[in-house]
């Protein structure tokens, strides 16, 4: 979801969200980092999941855990 490109990074997940901005980027899942600028809403499925819609029309599952912490900068 980075423009069409793909990009490796030889990193934890908890290190990259280290070094981005928290005002600008927040983990959405044990997998995912999102630009919180680009998120257009959230989604609600069964069993209290949610899917976080990307302004590019992109859906990618929000964990329980970290809803909270989406659902502020909306």
């Amino acid at each position: 979801h980075a423009c069409g490109k793909t990009h490796i990074i030889r990193e934890t997940m908890k290190t990259l969200q280290q070094r981005l901005d928290p005002g600008r980027f927040q983990r959405i899942h044990r997998s995912a980092i999102v630009n919180v600028k680009k998120v257009k809403e959230l989604h609600p499925h069964s069993n209290g999941e949610y899917f976080v819609v990307l302004e590019n029309g992109s859906e990618l599952k929000l964990s329980r855990s970290y809803k909270d912490v989406v659902a502020r900068f909306l």
